[in-house]
């Protein structure tokens, strides 16, 4: 009886010993873990500025661009209304002799 007690004991600490060495590598498994995410972290918190400066720059070539695709439709406008006045500009002057004359050949 003396020897399976002994057994025990002895499988008892082998036990121990190996639940022991499992909890170990566990923490260092977790505290790897942990260290991972810290630099993860770490590097995500770096490159911030870079990403931040990326988002503005994108930003600013989308204004300019749509700033110059409206000038170019304001200048467009422009020239169309331009052209319209232009054409018109002769007939309104025409009516206004006509007008002119008119009111001096009514007045006489």
């Amino acid at each position: 009886m003396d020897d399976s007690l002994k057994d025990l004991l002895n499988a008892e600490s082998e036990a121990e010993a190996i639940v022991s060495k499992g909890e170990q590598e566990r923490d260092a498994i977790v505290k790897k873990s942990l260290d991972d995410a810290y630099d993860m972290e770490q590097q995500f918190q770096q490159r911030l500025p870079e990403m931040h400066q990326s988002f503005i720059d994108k930003a600013h070539e989308r204004s300019v661009q749509t700033i110059a695709e409206m000038k170019l439709r304001y200048d467009e406008r422009n020239k169309e209304l331009r052209d319209l006045a232009g054409k018109h500009d002769s007939e309104a002057l025409q009516q206004a002799i006509e007008l002119i004359l008119n009111s001096d050949r009514a007045d006489s």
